[in-house]
């Protein structure tokens, strides 16, 4: 009978040796699956953290573009001031060019006016120059005729003289009495 208490103790040795093994199978496939499960959560911990991280930095990057587009706006309206007032200031080069133009087509026409005016003045100091010389030499005639009148007033003069010395005294008049 000894050894059916063996066998017995050994079959419930056995048994629980195999529940044991079993259990410590089952323990060690709990912790093993919780060790995985914890380094999943700690993975998904790490993974919400990262897309919390990458969220905020597209947040940041969403920001910063919108800063940017803003700045893009603000300089295109620059650019577009910059360039309303060049084409003003080239209008207004072209506008001061035209005048500029039609100033020296003006002082173009007053030169030649002055051209013209300076060729009527020489052509009047000419003329004024000629007629000088014409009263000068009308002015020597007027002295020539003059002293012709002169000489011929003294030859009348001479003559009259002559002829009077030449003719005898009238005979005095009846009443008068002769010197």
């Amino acid at each position: 009978g000894g050894c059916d208490e063996l066998r017995a103790e050994q079959k419930h040795f056995g048994g629980a040796t195999m529940r044991n093994l079993i259990l410590g199978i089952l323990v060690a496939a709990v912790a093993i699956l919780g060790f995985f499960a914890y380094q999943s959560s700690q993975q998904g911990n790490a993974l919400q953290a990262s897309l919390a991280a990458s969220t905020s930095a597209l947040t940041a990057i969403e920001g910063e573009k919108a800063a940017l587009e803003a700045e893009v706006t603000r300089l295109q309206g620059l650019s577009d001031s910059a360039a309303a007032a060049a084409a003003d200031a080239v209008a207004a080069v072209e506008t001061e060019t035209a005048a500029t133009a039609a100033l020296n087509d003006q002082l173009a026409v007053l030169e030649i006016d002055k051209a013209t005016l300076t060729g009527q003045l020489v052509a009047l100091e000419a003329e004024n120059a000629a007629l000088v010389e014409q009263l000068a030499a009308a002015q020597a005639d007027a002295a020539a005729l003059a002293e012709e009148a002169v000489a011929l007033q003294a030859r009348i003069d001479e003559l009259a003289a002559a002829a009077a010395a030449a003719t005898p005294a009238p005979a005095p008049a009846e009443g008068t009495t002769n010197p």
